[in-house]
């Protein structure tokens, strides 16, 4: 029974954690990242009017706090329930990377939006959220019960997978580099790896469905991570266009701030699915 419970709360930050990564997205969109100019209060209050910027800023600071609350709370739990100590460490990596995330989150606000400090936030954002994913799969009933669910050798696999992964998270520095600098070099860079990131996802596609077509728990996975690679390119092309080719406004426009929010929000999914897949894939070969 703790076991059952333990998987749905992991499930349940990892939802809450990618809610954190749109609402960060939505902070940077709508440039309103210095609404609110001390931290950790919000001018000096638990909570702020929430009025034009500071509600994005805001919400932003409390979902993260529960996003850390949740995370101490999973890093205790494993400490006394979990038996495997390798999953133990995977949760005080992952409470770690909250800790960080959120005294990351302050220096930017304190020492204004700092380049340097912003692209590493938004990386580790990520990160985060991919230990978060692993350690709910680590807990869930599939780890338990799936080498009986994979009959085939999926070490064709291992190579193109740790590919596509290495250059989605190339991508994402690119990405975080070209929200904090709108500098026109990384936006070519992030362009031209974009493409190197369609290729990678086409070329594990046609893997799959060429040689592991039958095996249903790489097949939908696969075919998910090549979807979202196609509306990611999608987003991408939108977000180049509002924010490169038209002209700006005094206020952020609805149609830029749902296309650069929602590329970034799917960069987090396309790296988690490329993640979830391969410890699938690596999965006979680590100790229960």
């Amino acid at each position: 029974m703790g076991r059952i419970w333990l998987a749905r709360y992991t499930k349940l930050l990892a939802s809450v954690t990618f809610l954190l990564i749109i609402a960060g997205g939505l902070v940077t969109s709508t440039k309103s990242g210095l609404s609110v100019p001390d931290w950790p209060l919000s001018y000096g209050k638990l909570v702020p009017p929430m009025v034009g910027g500071i509600r994005y800023e805001h919400t932003h600071r409390m979902i993260a706090s529960l996003v850390g609350t949740m995370t101490l709370v999973l890093a205790l739990w494993l400490g006394f329930k979990e038996p495997r100590r390798w999953v133990r460490w995977v949760g005080i990596a992952a409470f770690g990377a909250v800790v960080l995330q959120g005294i990351l989150g302050g220096l930017t606000v304190l020492y204004l939006l700092p380049a340097p400090i912003s692209i590493f936030h938004a990386c580790l954002a990520q990160t985060f959220f991919v230990l978060i994913v692993s350690i709910a799969f680590f807990n869930s009933r599939e780890w338990f019960t799936q080498i009986s669910g994979i009959s085939s050798d999926l070490s064709d696999l291992k190579q193109p997978l740790w590919m596509l992964i290495t250059l989605v998270y190339l991508q994402l520095i690119l990405g975080a580099t070209l929200r904090h600098t709108v500098n026109q070099q990384v936006a070519i860079s992030h362009i031209v790896n974009g493409f190197f990131v369609l290729i990678s996802s086409i070329v594990v596609v046609m893997r799959v469905l060429h040689h592991h077509e039958h095996e249903k728990r790489i097949l939908y996975p696969t075919l998910f991570l090549g979807i979202l690679t196609l509306f990611q390119m999608a987003l991408g092309m939108g977000a180049f266009i509002y924010i490169f080719m038209l002209g700006e406004t005094i206020q952020p426009q609805a149609g830029k701030i749902f296309f650069v929010t929602a590329h970034q929000t799917l960069g987090a999914l396309v790296l988690a699915t490329g993640a979830f897949l391969l410890l699938r894939v690596y999965r006979k070969e680590i100790s229960i």
